[in-house]
This record gives structure tokens, C-alpha cells and sequence, in this order.
């Protein structure tokens, strides 16, 4: 599936009445290249909406607690971060009083995100930098960063090797990096008919660039002269329609109805399903997220 498809598309809405045909879609969804064409699509800031609303939760913890969110990464007054793929720069408004007088420098591909994160930043931490950059081709100097970010990106980059040669190349020797990946090939939205289910995951899935990125990082850090590497997974069930709910799966299933990968019908009977059993006390999703710390061997030559 690819956000270029050229075949007549056709949305659909669910409403009382079932399910109708509006307007077709033309691009506003988080589907192989949207992502990386955040600001070419039709309405760029639904791809804002969607970080808001799918890590609200997420962001939540980080503030009530920020030095301990980050522990992890060890950070020290005066060290230099750099978040790739930063979006709106939420997570790194926190982190950047952590490391001053040090630098906190946040890149995204999309001008979109960067304005939006420059808007809610305002100048209000020295620190704090935003800028556009491809995390391909990062414009900056050899050994030039303490910390590397990346949550939920390699998932979406054409070359994820490419991209982690250019993290392991802008870190200093035993500088320590943080990824963060969901596996996408492990998700579960739970429906009666148990082949809509499986179908819905391996079409999500199979949709992004890198569903399953997780399962090769290990390896690919290795090859990178990255080594002391943890994965901490992290489960989240949900027992009720949440912001998954919303952003994810409902989207998903109207742009597998635009792809012709699930029927009118198909989709309706699922959604519906969902609701019903929401309704019930039936209603089950998970997804896995996997975060990852890792550090540059002091002898790596990416």
C-alpha cells in the first residue's frame, strides 16, 4: 500500500445509517510515504493531531516526572541531544532543562512539525533548537552528539540502515542512544470474526515501510559499532475504544476500503463489531512498544 496509489479511491463515513461514499482521500493518512510527505498532503495537520492524540498518554508520565522519565539516557548538565524525527518537540521541551546550558536540538522532515513545535516552544528555553533535517542525511559534524533520540521513525525512513549510520557517526564515543519502535506485526484489535482480525494486523502492518523494524535493530546496531544494547517492551491493553481506537484503526480501515483490501461490508461488520463489543465489555487491543538504549562502542568507525 502506498500513499501513491493512483486508483480511484472512494472514503467511507459510518454514521446510524451505515456505511456511505465521500469525497476521495488524497493523502492524509499515515500509510508508507505519508509520513515522510507530511507537508504535500491534503491536510498536514492531521498528522499533528495524530502525535497529540496518540501519545497524550505517553507525555502525560513524561511531565509528571521528567528526570526520571529520561534516567535511562544518563543525562548531564551540558551534554548536546539531538531528536530525530522531534515532530511537535514535546518530549524534548522536557529534556532540554535536564542538559542545559547543553544543547537540545530537534529535527523533523516535515516544515509542518517544525513550525508547530516552534510555535509551542516559543523561545522559551535558550537550549532549545528546531530544525528541518532528513534523519538520512544528518548536517552534522562526526562524534558531534551525546545522546541520540528516535521514537517511532526507522519505521518510516526508506534506508533505516542509512539512518542509524548517520546516528552512530554523530555520536561520540560511548554516547548512548534511545529508539523507540512499536512491532507492528504484533498488534491485535480483537473481532469476532477472528480473519478480520488477522487481516487487520497484517494489513496495518504490512502497509508501513518497516512494521517489524524491531525484530532487526539488535542485529543492525551491531553492525554499527553499537553495543551494551537493552529492549525494554512495554504492553498496552485496552479495554475500551481509546486514542489507538480513534487515530489508528478507524483510519486504517478506511483507507483498506480505498485500497480495496477490505470491502464496504467488510469494514462496516468490523467497526460495528468493535462497538458492539466496547458496548459489552468485550472490547480488546493491544500493541507492544519496545524501547531501546543502547551505546557507541569507543572504537566504532560507522
Amino acid at each position: 500500500m502506498s500513499a501513491h496509489d493512483n486508483r480511484p479511491a472512494a472514503s467511507v463515513r459510518f454514521g446510524t445509517g451505515g456505511w456511505s461514499v465521500e469525497k476521495p482521500l488524497t493523502g492524509s493518512w499515515a500509510f508508507a510515504d505519508s509520513w515522510l510527505e507530511v507537508d504535500q498532503t491534503d491536510d498536514p495537520s492531521f498528522f499533528v493531531d495524530v502525535r497529540d492524540g496518540t501519545r497524550a498518554g505517553l507525555l502525560e508520565r513524561a511531565r509528571r516526572d521528567p528526570v526520571a522519565w529520561f534516567a535511562p539516557l544518563n543525562l548531564q548538565a551540558g551534554m548536546r541531544v539531538l531528536d530525530v524525527g522531534c515532530g511537535t518537540g514535546d518530549l524534548l521541551r522536557l529534556l532540554a532543562p535536564l542538559v542545559a546550558p547543553g544543547e537540545a536540538v530537534g529535527i523533523d522532515i516535515s516544515e509542518t512539525m517544525i513550525t508547530e513545535a516552534r510555535h509551542r516552544h516559543d523561545g522559551q528555553l535558550a537550549n532549545l533548537v528546531f530544525r528541518v533535517g532528513d534523519a538520512l542525511a544528518l548536517q552534522f559534524a562526526d562524534a558531534s552528539f551525546d545522546r541520540v533520540l528516535a521514537s517511532q521513525v526507522l519505521l518510516h525512513v526508506p534506508r533505516p540502515e542509512i539512518a542509524l549510520r548517520e546516528i552512530a557517526r554523530i555520536l561520540v564515543p560511548r554516547g548512548e542512544l534511545s529508539l523507540t519502535e512499536i512491532d507492528w506485526g504484533s498488534i491485535s484489535i480483537e473481532c469476532t470474526d477472528r480473519e478480520l482480525s488477522r487481516r487487520f494486523t497484517a494489513l496495518a502492518c504490512d502497509g508501513l515501510r518497516n512494521g517489524t523494524i524491531v525484530r532487526d535493530l539488535p542485529a543492525m546496531l551491531r553492525g554499527f559499532g553499537i553495543t551494551d544494547i537493552a529492549m525494554q517492551p512495554e504492553v498496552v491493553a485496552s479495554w475500551e475504544p481509546d486514542a489507538f481506537q480513534t487515530w489508528f484503526v478507524e483510519p486504517s480501515i478506511r483507507h483498506f476500503v480505498r485500497a480495496g483490501t477490505f470491502t464496504i461490508d467488510e469494514a462496516a461488520a468490523f467497526l460495528g463489531d468493535l462497538h458492539d463489543r466496547a458496548q459489552s465489555g468485550r472490547y480488546f487491543s493491544t500493541r507492544t512498544t519496545y524501547n531501546i538504549t543502547a551505546r557507541r562502542s569507543p572504537v566504532a568507525s560507522p
